[in-house]
């Protein structure tokens, strides 16, 4: 079985926090690889939290003031919804090309998931009925720069639905929001589904029937997940989130890691971060991912 460290979203850069420079991308991304990462991200820089800088680039999106989002996705600007959605540019190719222009890694695109943009927002506009009738739509546009990104290059990409963990009733509608982004990879990108920030033990079986390839799941959020995992398996690929703090000794990850694979029948799994990063300093957040890359060295000596 091949262990793989990845980061999982955001990163923090020592640069400009609303105007990164391409210099402050390629320090993120040789941090990430010097800390021992085979999978990178762009670290989303310049993003205040994971809504906003989405929507902000779709016609019919306003913005109200700042807030705290729903499910601990921080505070951002209350999106609003005051028509029907346009896409009339890619989303995040120029971010993905110019960082895999830089990386010497493989580098993963993290877009917010249509539902949890979905519930997000507050809707003022007739074109929708109501959060689902809005979710589809951006299901859509979503699956539209899913395969824009593979057109681009892109091998990885990581859907994040941190909402559903709130909502387990709608999983089956998470799963039909979710079927025209994993068609639209063509089989040419890994999808990776992600959840973070609550408890998924009451919904870890059915994470593994979400279309994707991959499923990313928060164990320090809800460190129970292991336990669930060892007894019983996994039917996909799993990216496991391990640490989200730099205290988090590598022995303690590998411990945990060791357990988890107990029945893990699948020939590659992840092993990341819980969440993103972007509220630690940079030397925390290297540090954070070095722990990971150690635990890895303890379980899988090279």
């Amino acid at each position: 079985m091949q262990i793989v460290c990845a980061n999982h979203s955001r990163y923090p850069s020592a640069g400009h926090p609303t105007l990164p420079s391409p210099t402050d991308v390629e320090d993120v991304l040789r941090a990430q690889e010097a800390a021992g990462m085979a999978v990178v991200t762009d670290g989303q820089l310049g993003w205040s939290d994971p809504v906003a800088p989405l929507l902000a680039r779709l016609d019919g999106v306003r913005f109200g003031a700042v807030r705290a989002l729903p499910g601990g996705l921080g505070r951002g600007p209350q999106p609003i919804i005051n028509a029907k959605l346009r896409r009339h540019r890619p989303l995040c190719v120029a971010e993905y090309r110019r960082a895999a222009a830089t990386a010497h890694a493989l580098v993963k695109t993290v877009l917010t998931g249509p539902y949890t943009l979905a519930h997000a927002a507050t809707i003022t506009t007739t074109a929708y009925r109501d959060a689902a009738a809005l979710a589809f739509d951006l299901a859509a546009i979503l699956a539209q720069e899913v395969e824009a990104l593979v057109a681009a290059g892109a091998r990885v990409i990581q859907i994040d639905e941190p909402l559903i963990l709130g909502a387990p009733r709608d999983v089956r509608l998470l799963r039909e929001l979710l079927e025209p982004l994993a068609d639209a990879t063509g089989g040419a990108a890994e999808l990776i589904i992600a959840t973070y920030g609550g408890p998924a033990v009451p919904l870890y079986a059915q994470l593994n029937t979400l279309p994707g390839d991959v499923i990313a799941v928060d164990c320090v959020s809800d460190p129970r997940l292991i336990d669930i995992i060892a007894e019983t398996g996994s039917g996909k690929p799993l990216a496991l989130g391990l640490s989200a703090a730099p205290a988090t000794e590598a022995r303690s990850i590998a411990a945990q890691l060791e357990r988890a694979l107990g029945r893990y029948v699948h020939p590659q799994v992840y092993l990341q971060p819980a969440y993103g990063l972007a509220r630690l300093t940079p030397p925390a957040a290297r540090a954070t991912l070095e722990a990971l890359a150690n635990a890895r060295a303890l379980v899988q000596p090279a």
